[in-house]
């Protein structure tokens, strides 16, 4: 490697001759998971779930700085919050640790109950009206994804339950809050549909 320009190395990394080694070149990696090392493919359920979670977490953020003085920035930061707790439940799988997922995950329901007290809107398929609820949307969607690669952990990784339970119920909660934040509510698919199919001829 050139000495005019080196760049930093990753404390896990290795320079060998001209090249970076670092771990996970071969495809696979050593990572801590609930509480134990274990050595994964890179494509396998508990890698994709943790990216899963950094891709939470980054989206929240971003829904987080964007809309800060209301009530979709709020939801966004508390939704971040617990995506930093789930993963690092995945990494320690200590009751400690849940004790905190849990405390995020009940805030969360606190604040999406504050804000649909007295809510008696129409339910249905609904579509974001606003940046906001578009904000939150996406990360309802993303909650919804991760839930999913945690529940293929299940067979292999007992304790992902508790993860596939929080995420779940965070996935509910921030769809409720679309509502009760005045998201389009639609009586069936063919109804939205049509809405957004009329927009296109005006």
């Amino acid at each position: 490697m050139s000495s005019e320009c080196r760049l930093p190395l990753f404390a896990d990394c290795k320079e060998v001759d001209d090249s970076i080694k670092c771990p996970g070149d071969s495809g696979y990696s050593v990572i801590p998971l609930f509480g134990k090392r274990v050595r994964v493919r890179k494509d396998s359920a508990p890698i994709r779930l943790m990216g899963c979670l950094d891709e939470l977490s980054n989206i929240a953020n971003n829904a987080r700085l964007n809309f800060s003085n209301n009530d979709a920035g709020k939801i966004a930061a508390i939704v971040m919050a617990l995506s930093m707790q789930l993963n690092a439940y995945l990494v320690q799988g200590t009751d400690e640790r849940l004790a905190k997922v849990r405390s995020v995950e009940e805030l969360l329901m606190t604040k999406v109950a504050e804000l649909c007290r007295g809510f008696k809107g129409p339910l249905g398929w609904i579509i974001a009206s606003t940046p906001e609820l578009q904000a939150l949307d996406t990360i309802r969607v993303k909650l919804r994804e991760c839930g999913r690669v945690a529940s293929s952990m299940l067979d292999e990784y007992e304790l992902s339950a508790n993860l596939i339970s929080v995420l779940n119920h965070a996935d509910k909660l921030v769809a409720q809050a679309m509502y009760c934040m005045g998201g389009r509510v639609f009586r069936s698919v063919d109804d939205a549909v049509n809405y957004l199919l009329s927009e296109t001829t005006k």
